[in-house]
């Protein structure tokens, strides 16, 4: 790649689709790959390298694939994420910027954050909070906690709408500042050009 690129980290993007963020990911990221260099690290169901959107694709396979609940699963996947995202910084060479997508994959940012020392955005589509209405059970309080570590360990979150940016400032503390608000692929480049030289 040569050129300095965003690092997007996700454990979604089609063809591997969960749910909405997939959907999301890709009305945004191809419109940005046309004048930013982007590479993603995706799970998928085998290891490979390959393009995708006019950006350089690290496909992940999970090492794992039985788990007795979500964070269990979302600890293994980072791991593999991490694997794939060492893999696309060893061979295109330090990113500018790593953005993840979601608190699923934010764990994977913030230990490249703290190995290679690239600045961190985290991408919230949405937060326990709004999801669970406060954090009442263990599996909330859990998800709850991931995401304010990884929020706090950000340099940048990018709020995919009004009622995220709100809650990440109430709900989590994060101050305004620190928030850029995603009005769709122009403002999320913007952000992604803050960090490039």
């Amino acid at each position: 790649m040569g050129a300095p690129y965003v690092l997007n980290i996700s454990w979604e993007y089609p063809p591997w689709v969960v749910g909405d963020l997939s959907y999301k990911l890709k009305a945004t990221l191809p419109t940005i790959a046309k004048r930013v260099p982007l590479a993603i690290v995706v799970r998928g169901d085998y290891d490979s390298v390959s393009e995708i959107d006019g950006m350089k694709l690290y496909v992940v396979a999970q090492s794992l694939r039985a788990f007795p609940q979500i964070l269990s699963q979302c600890h293994t996947l980072n791991i593999d994420l991490i694997r794939g995202a060492s893999k696309a910084i060893h061979e295109i060479g330090r990113p500018a910027l790593i953005n993840t997508h979601d608190w699923v994959s934010s764990i994977a940012g913030v230990y490249l954050n703290a190995h290679f020392g690239v600045p961190l955005a985290v991408s919230v589509y949405s937060t326990e909070v709004m999801r669970s209405d406060q954090p009442k059970s263990l599996l909330s309080m859990g998800i709850y906690d991931i995401e304010r570590h990884c929020f706090r360990a950000a340099s940048i979150l990018i709020a995919d709408s009004p009622e995220v940016e709100k809650s990440l400032e109430g709900d989590y503390g994060i101050r305004k500042e620190k928030i850029a608000l995603s009005l769709g692929a122009s403002s999320v480049e913007g952000v992604y050009r803050r960090y490039l030289p």
